[in-house]
């Protein structure tokens, strides 16, 4: 079997399950039953013991009762194993920690009942076995799952991936629009009966799942959630709910930290993208990450909300994706990201507007944050580059086409607005002494409160060298041309944020810093710079 995002990995202790003896593993209280049946689902094709959705049922609820029995015992030696044992590892953990070993087991074969019964290819479903009387009500014995993933930090990392794989593609099954993908004949052709799944008795485990795959992202390393995640971005009513919780903003931040959450120049050749950035982390954890958000900008269209989510000032989305295509760490990550960006692009209010009164949020929102977030140089560079892919070359094409003609209907103001509220400043025509000469007062906002110098001066922390030597720069022309300037950045702190940045290791930014400090501090710093 491919181990694809949604894939089940191998258990480290996988060569021990064929050693497992039920007989004196009494904590399990299996029935005599039970234990035949698990030996004979050992001795025939998986295909065999599902052919019977009796059968595939009460298979299944042994499985889940072993997961509840076992790994209510705690944690022992196999949830500390990492990588595949030898078969003489895997049995000396089967002795010392036996029922660590049978949670793998269970597990392992409760995910290749799911994938089996997901193909129909056996003419029983997912929703025949875990969804049962006449109303098609969710069983009880999925908080079994449940629980390992409530172990937390305590728990073991193969088998909270596997629960919540698991967990996730049961519940996702009840969802309505499955209906449209769920087998309706079996390899032979012949058709499979319907059945009712109340998606109502699925709703509370799958918002608990989804609770837990965002605490997941919230983590440094999300990498347990990220197959379980997949499984979320497949139904429209899974989508909806994990960006109701607020999912989109962890997958992007996810994103500016995996991809770097500096923002260096646009690199000159591959190979230096690759050392700029992409070695940061896993490439195939960027793509699966960015693949997920590319899936949920198809529900741009029908949602004002989730529209408002992916363009809130704390989600990040845009100027995460913009890293990730202009340091392009590999193609397949540079085809989602763009793929993505021109969803955001060209998606439009018309078909789900916001309430009235509301603020409008469609592509042109998304555009104008694009290019304060630089898109527009890395789709230059991008345009240089030798794609054989035909949806590559088509999104590169499409969105210059889109960036060019919306910043021809932006003033400069605008544009020097969006990018300093994006926070990815970059040297240009709008960082100039004439620039400033002509826009000073905008600074003071339309209520007075100078809300983008003080994000400028918020900037002056930022981690990218580049970033605060502009912020610098832009603060002192300030003081320069606006009436009472110096006293207005003094007191909105400015001074001591620029002051320990004479001392910086980078010199450029040492030299903007000396010189932002001089304006602060000299009324007529044109005749002494």
């Amino acid at each position: 079997m491919s181990k694809g995002p949604t894939s089940l990995a191998t258990s480290p202790v996988a060569l021990a399950f064929p050693h497992i003896q039920w007989d004196p593993l009494g904590s399990l209280r299996l029935t005599a039953q039970e234990t035949a049946l698990l030996r004979m689902a050992e001795t025939n094709p998986i295909e065999y013991t599902l052919a019977d959705s009796r059968d595939a049922s009460m298979y299944a609820r042994v499985l889940l009762k072993l997961l509840a029995e076992a790994a209510s015992s705690g944690t022992g030696g196999v949830s500390k194993l990492t990588t595949n044992q030898t078969e003489a590892q895997a049995l000396e953990a089967l002795e010392k920690d036996p029922l660590g070993v049978v949670t793998h087991y269970a597990l392992t074969k409760l995910y290749d009942i799911i994938s089996t019964l997901s193909t129909g290819a056996s003419g029983v479903t997912v929703g025949a076995v875990f969804y049962v009387g006449k109303d098609g009500i969710l069983v009880d014995q999925w908080k079994a799952l449940l629980r390992i993933l409530n172990k937390g930090g305590k728990g073991d990392a193969y088998s909270q991936t596997g629960a919540a794989l698991c967990l996730g593609l049961i519940l996702v099954a009840a969802c309505p629009s499955q209906k449209a993908v769920t087998p309706t004949a079996d390899k032979d052709g012949n058709a499979i009966k319907a059945r009712t799944i109340s998606y109502a008795s699925a709703m509370e485990p799958l918002e608990a799942l989804t609770a837990w795959v965002i605490s997941q992202l919230k983590l440094s390393n999300p990498q347990l959630a990220i197959p379980t995640l997949h499984v979320l971005m497949s139904s429209s009513e899974s989508r909806f709910l994990f960006c109701a919780t607020g999912g989109i903003k962890y997958i992007a931040r996810q994103l500016k930290v995996k991809g770097g959450s500096s923002k260096s120049s646009t690199p000159t050749s591959p190979s230096e993208s690759a050392k700029s950035k992409g070695g940061n982390s896993s490439v195939q954890q960027l793509y699966e990450l960015a693949f997920c958000l590319w899936t949920l900008t198809y529900e741009l269209n029908s949602s004002h909300v989730i529209r408002n989510d992916f363009g809130g000032k704390d989600a990040l989305v845009v100027g995460a994706l913009t890293d990730l295509v202009s340091v392009a760490p590999r193609e397949k990550v540079v085809r989602v990201a763009l793929a993505a960006l021109r969803n955001l692009a060209t998606c439009t209010d018309e078909i789900a507007p916001g309430p009235a009164g509301s603020a409008k949020v469609d592509g042109k929102v998304f555009l104008a944050e694009m290019l304060a977030c630089g898109l527009m140089k890395a789709i230059d560079y991008l345009k240089e580059r030798q794609f054989t892919d035909p949806d590559i070359i088509d999104d590169v094409q499409t969105l210059h086409k889109l960036l060019v003609e919306n910043y021809k209907e932006m003033s400069r103001w605008e544009v020097y607005k969006n990018e300093v509220e994006s926070g990815h400043l970059q040297w240009g025509s709008c960082h100039t002494e004439a620039f400033f000469k002509e826009n000073a007062r905008m600074l003071e906002g339309s209520d007075g409160d100078f809300h983008l110098l003080k994000v400028l001066i918020s900037l002056l922390n930022s981690k990218d060298d580049d970033i605060a030597a502009i912020a610098c720069y832009d603060i002192g022309e300030f003081v320069r041309h606006y009436p009472n300037g110096r006293a207005i950045a003094k007191r909105l702190g400015a001074k001591e944020l620029v002051m320990p940045l004479i001392e910086h290791d980078n010199v450029e930014l040492q030299r903007h810093a000396l010189q932002c400090v001089s304006k602060i501090m000299v009324q007529n710093w044109e005749f002494v710079k």
